[in-house]
């Protein structure tokens, strides 16, 4: 196994801990499924880079090493940042440092983890979402450009304009904290994502 692969490896590893973290008998969690269904998001996501990584690796000449490098790390941070971790304190209100997500209640010694407030949190959209944007901006870079230099720009016209829509989607969610955009939004890139995965392993 490759060091990018590894890489890979570590996203929904940490992923997989993060959600233990949750259902530990000792942590009091106020559940919501947005935060869960992008956690989804992302495992999909890891699924599809892991299954297509030796595919990618041998395209990953040294002009365009670095983008590989950095889609693979982005990668990890996005599923670092779907769930919250349980050190994390809800900022107070007008504040917007990183960690938002753990309300005041407690349950014992521990606090208890609020997915909702997490998840619209400021900083978290900002943080998550903003990386999951420059996942596809280096994947793109990575992938679609040697492609099209090789095979001309159309070969790779409906994937750049894919992920540009997929850009756009994100940036929004990131931008508002409104439930009704985000509701929409979050379960159609479950079922594409969903869906472009059971493809992409199936076709494998």
């Amino acid at each position: 196994m490759s060091q990018p692969e590894y890489i890979v490896g570590l996203a929904p590893t940490d992923l997989a801990q993060s959600f233990r973290e949750l259902v530990r008998p000792q942590r009091k969690v106020n559940w919501h499924w947005l935060p869960l269904l992008w956690a989804a998001n992302t495992f999909f996501l890891a699924i599809q880079i892991w299954w297509n990584s030796f595919a990618l690796l041998t395209e990953a000449t040294s002009t365009f090493f670095f983008p590989f490098l950095f889609t693979f790390l982005l990668l990890y941070l996005a599923c670092a940042f779907a769930l919250p971790d349980p050190g994390w304190k809800e900022s107070q209100p007008g504040s917007d440092t990183p960690g938002s997500g753990v309300s005041v209640e407690t349950l014992g010694t521990e606090p208890s983890l609020d997915l909702k407030a997490f998840h619209f949190s400021k900083a978290h959209r900002w943080w998550f979402f903003g990386i999951l944007i420059g996942f596809l901006l280096t994947g793109q870079v990575g992938t679609q450009v040697p492609r099209a230099l090789a095979e001309g720009f159309s070969a790779s016209r409906a994937e750049m304009l894919l992920n540009g829509g997929a850009a756009v989607l994100l940036g929004t969610l990131g931008l508002t904290d409104r439930w009704w955009v985000h509701a929409p939004l979050s379960v159609l890139s479950f079922l594409l994502l969903g869906r472009s995965t059971v493809l992409i392993v199936l076709g494998g």
